[in-house]
């Protein structure tokens, strides 16, 4: 990891127990939205780096939606 807090997708994909397919899914989501698409840093064509902070907000973020979506309506806010 850099001292900034960065990894590699390889680092990412190696630390969270993920294979590359199921990143680059979880990227281009991450990229879609607009309060999170800075956790992505891409420094030109095929380098790519991930602010792993903002990532782990994503991924909260997701979990959160998920389990609002698989909430029994009644009790949803």
């Amino acid at each position: 990891m850099m001292a900034n807090g960065w990894k590699t997708p390889d680092e990412i994909c190696r630390d969270y127990h993920i294979k590359m397919g199921t990143f680059y899914l979880r990227r281009k989501e991450c990229l879609s939205n607009p309060d999170y698409r800075d956790a992505v840093i891409r420094d030109g064509g095929q380098i790519t780096y991930i602010d792993e902070n903002l990532w782990q907000k994503f991924l909260r973020y997701r979990s959160e939606q998920y389990r609002i979506k698989h909430l029994d309506p009644h009790l949803r806010r």
